[in-house]
This record gives C-alpha cells, sequence and structure tokens, in this order.
C-alpha cells in the first residue's frame, strides 16, 4: 500500500509527458491521414535545439517556447516539402510510413553524426521540492504537470469551440464533403501539422528538461510509449489520446515500482499487444468520437 502514492503520482507526472505528443500525434494522423513515423526524430532535435539555445540550462519556460517554435517549424517544412509531394502522387498510406521512417533515421543518425553518439546533461541545481501524501515531487515536475493540463484543455477548446477545430473535424470525418461545403482542406492539414508539430516539439522540450539527460536515441524510445498511447486511445481520437496516456503512465509507473524500472517500456508493449488483440480499435474509440473531437 505504501507504494501506491508514489505510482499515482509518478505516473500522472508520466501521463502528462506522454498526453503532450500523443494527442499532437494522434491530431495530425487524424486529420491528414499521414502516419508520421518521423515523430520521435522530431522529439529529439527539440532536446538538442532546447539544450543550445539555453547552453544546457534547464529552464522550462524557454523549453516551451523553444519546442513549440522548432517543432511548428520543422512540422511546416516537413508537410510543404517532404509530405505534400508524395500526396499529390497519390502515395498510399504503407508508403507514407516508409517515407516518415526514412525521415526518422536521417534525423537520428544525423544527430548522431554532429553530435555525437554521447550523453547531454542539462546543468540541474537544487530545486524546491512538495510533499503530497508521502511523495515528493520537485517544483519541475508539478510545473510540467500544470503545462500538460493547460494544453489539454487548449486543444479541447481549438477542437470544440474555434472554426479551425470545426474544420478540422470536418476534413478528418469526411474531407470531399467538407470541400464540397468551402473548407479549404490543404490548408486545414497544413494546420494540422503546425499544431502537431508544436506539441511533438513541446513534449521533447520538455522531456529532455524533466530527465536531465537525452542522447541522440531518446527522442525514438519515448515515441514508442507514445504511440502505445495513442493506440490504447484510438489511433486519431485526441481525448483518447489523454486517457490512453493516463492508462499507459499509471500502468508503466506501477511495473517501474514494483517489478524494476526497465520494466516501464516492456509493459507498454505488452498493453498494446492486448489491446490490438482485444480491441484494435482503442479502449476510448467511442468515447472519443462522441465527444466530437476528431474522427
Amino acid at each position: 500500500m505504501t507504494l501506491l502514492p508514489g505510482i499515482i503520482a509518478f505516473g500522472l507526472f508520466s501521463a502528462c509527458l506522454l498526453s503532450i505528443g500523443a494527442v499532437g500525434f494522434t491530431l495530425q494522423f487524424g486529420v491528414t491521414n499521414v502516419l508520421n513515423l518521423a515523430y520521435g526524430g522530431l522529439l529529439t532535435s527539440a532536446m538538442f535545439v532546447d539544450y543550445a539555445i539555453g547552453r544546457g540550462s534547464p529552464n522550462i519556460w524557454l523549453a516551451l517556447g523553444v519546442g513549440a517554435g522548432w517543432g511548428a517549424l520543422s512540422s511546416l517544412l516537413f508537410a510543404r516539402f517532404i509530405v505534400a509531394p508524395y500526396v499529390r502522387r497519390g502515395t498510399s498510406l504503407v508508403g507514407m510510413a516508409m517515407v516518415t521512417i526514412a525521415v526518422g533515421l536521417v534525423i537520428q543518425y544525423g544527430l548522431e553524426a554532429i553530435q555525437g553518439p554521447f550523453v547531454y546533461g542539462f546543468r540541474v541545481g537544487a530545486q524546491s521540492t512538495v510533499r503530497v501524501a508521502g511523495v515528493t515531487l520537485s517544483e519541475l515536475q508539478l510545473v510540467v504537470m500544470g503545462v500538460a493540463a493547460v494544453l489539454m484543455v487548449a486543444v479541447h477548446l481549438l477542437l470544440r469551440y474555434t472554426r479551425l477545430g470545426l474544420a478540422m473535424r470536418a476534413t478528418a470525418s469526411h474531407a470531399s464533403l467538407a470541400r464540397g461545403c468551402g473548407v479549404s482542406t490543404d490548408n486545414v492539414r497544413l494546420a494540422a501539422w503546425i499544431v502537431s508539430g508544436a506539441l511533438c516539439g513541446i513534449s521533447g522540450a520538455l522531456l529532455g528538461v524533466s530527465t536531465g539527460s537525452f542522447n541522440p536515441t531518446s527522442g525514438a524510445g519515448f515515441f514508442i510509449t507514445l504511440v502505445v498511447a495513442a493506440i490504447v486511445g484510438g489511433v486519431g481520437k485526441p481525448y483518447g489520446a489523454m486517457l490512453g496516456s493516463l492508462i499507459v503512465g499509471l500502468i508503466s509507473q506501477a511495473a517501474a515500482a514494483v517489478i524494476a524500472p526497465q520494466y516501464n517500456e516492456i509493459v507498454a508493449w505488452l498493453l498494446l499487444i492486448v489491446v490490438l488483440i482485444v480491441r484494435p480499435q482503442g479502449i476510448f474509440a467511442e468515447f472519443a468520437a462522441q465527444r466530437e473531437l476528431v474522427g
């Protein structure tokens, strides 16, 4: 029983980090129908850019700005100059997935060629802590959780109460019908890439600051768990990604606490296998659709 408060607290922290990236990933896929497997590479690049601009200082507010700006710009360029030409040629979903895998590998090995296979660390000093229900959380962890909550509310408001959100939902549901109603689906898809990239960059930068160290493969490892959260919630469903992140975060943290820390990713993969066998559409697919988000 003494492990339970820690599992809940650190599980929620993990869920918050996961939710930012998972929502961005699933939102972009739901609107554009392009499986972006270069997402992990973009996550990693955001860590390096934040580290370079902040000169190794773990400033969370700088990480937010740099991550959002870099992620949005990179995703925009990726969509315009790499994805769009293939889409115009009618490349299949599998073909596009292979293209994005290739781009992700180029980013990963490009970073390794430039920076070397070294582990980089932020200069983390003494942090103030808060003790809640016997669990000690750092100020940084609490801020990350608060930022994640604000971003999730912002995504909800965007999709439910703005014209862009309405256009995104219409494009995700029936693109040809949306075009017939005057929606510029190309611009909407581009906007989805930008929003997704901003969330991806923020997730990567916050991951680097939170863990304190990273290397050219850090984003790829986190991306695996992020995809599990998106699939558990139902790919293309932002609400599902939020709930899936919560499930994966709590289960992974429980495995790390009860068994060993290195088992958290293994348990996430096992959860993915079970979901794909029992309920491949995702546990919360119907719930997310009822909330009238994407898909």
